[in-house]
């Protein structure tokens, strides 16, 4: 697996360096050059990618076979919070800038699930678990790896925020507050947690605090690039 920052690509301005966001208005031709960079990650193509349009919601996608990839244009790409495969060779990407990248591993399968707030509360993590499990059924414990995004020190929201990471009568219930910030990775361990994930990985990266090597929506007013969260058998 592998969390991008965004050094090392081809674009300029608010989006240097490597962005990956094929739906901004970087250019297009610096988001294809920076797509190849990170497919070569994994020693793949940019074709090999399994990458979804994220909507904040709770689908995520069971890559089978090459027909549901997007392809290198994202020609065939869909909408969904996430992609899990058991194919090797293939990527599961999501893209964030402040949002949580979390990698889900197993024996024979990954997935890679985006989780901002709300596809948190709703269970995005849950469902991305069970397109896993869909893939590689019975192939192991799962390891999870959260990635860097919006930190507790510098995530600060709303009582309706607070009150949705809080469960909502989930097992989750224990409310990720710091004052009036928000954890967001400590509402992601205990989601997984709560799935029986026992081994959960926390980078601890503030996406907000790093403006030298990470996007963030947050802290550049919308005006930004984005960093990928990657996974993929070998």
């Amino acid at each position: 697996m592998r969390f991008t920052g965004r050094r090392g690509g081809a674009s300029s301005g608010p989006y240097r360096s490597l962005n990956l966001d094929s739906w901004g208005d970087d250019d297009p031709q610096a988001v294809r050059d920076n797509r190849t960079v990170l497919a070569g990650y994994a020693d793949v193509g940019p074709e090999r990618i399994a990458q979804a349009r994220q909507v904040h919601a709770t689908d995520v996608l069971q890559i089978a076979d090459d027909a549901d990839l997007p392809g290198a244009d994202l020609g065939r790409v869909r909408d969904a919070d996430g992609t899990a495969t058991a194919l090797p060779r293939t990527p599961c990407v999501v893209l964030c800038a402040d949002c949580v990248p979390v990698a889900l591993v197993a024996g024979r399968g990954v997935a890679m699930v985006h989780a901002g707030w709300r596809g948190l509360a709703a269970g995005v993590l849950e469902s991305g678990l069970r397109a896993l499990d869909a893939v590689c059924s019975g192939s192991g414990p799962v390891t999870a790896a959260i990635g860097p995004s919006a930190g507790p020190c510098c995530y600060e929201v709303g009582d309706e925020v607070h009150a949705a990471l809080a469960g909502t009568g989930s097992s989750a219930a224990s409310a990720p507050r710091v004052g009036g910030h928000a954890d967001l990775w400590a509402a992601a361990r205990a989601r997984l947690r709560a799935a029986g994930v026992e081994h959960v990985l926390t980078a601890g990266e503030c996406t907000i605090c790093a403006p030298d090597d990470y996007f963030s929506y947050r802290r550049d007013a919308g005006t930004t690039g984005r960093q990928a969260g990657m996974a993929w058998l070998r």
